[in-house]
């Protein structure tokens, strides 16, 4: 938004899209996966991001858990946490962190 004022449909209107992006971005790396000869699965699930992973490890039983790793500076990490750090403490399997490189990393966080 380029103003400080919003209306309620354009926060409607935002979520809608991001949720489409978010569905034809995993779309596309389930197709990949696929491709190459990688199982795989994937859900759309509600809830704290690094808990439901860690649930869904669980009942899923994986040989590995791969998680992306953003990158945040260490701030960021001591007050929020990250989802790949908890995921590689308390998932039942082995866990791979794959942390992005310095120029995929965005400047701003709101672009993340």
């Amino acid at each position: 938004m380029d103003s400080i004022y919003a209306f309620p449909e354009d926060f409607k209107t935002m979520k809608h899209r991001d949720q489409t992006r978010g569905l034809h971005l995993l779309e596309y790396f389930v197709t990949r996966c696929h491709e190459i000869g990688v199982a795989c699965e994937a859900w759309v699930k509600e809830g704290d991001p690094k808990e439901v992973i860690c649930r869904q490890a669980k009942r899923m039983r994986p040989d590995l858990l791969v998680v992306g790793n953003r990158g945040l500076g260490p701030f960021q990490r001591v007050i929020a946490g990250t989802v790949s750090e908890f995921c590689v403490k308390h998932a039942e399997c082995p866990v791979v962190s794959i942390k992005r490189s310095p120029g995929e990393t965005p400047r701003d966080p709101v672009d993340d």
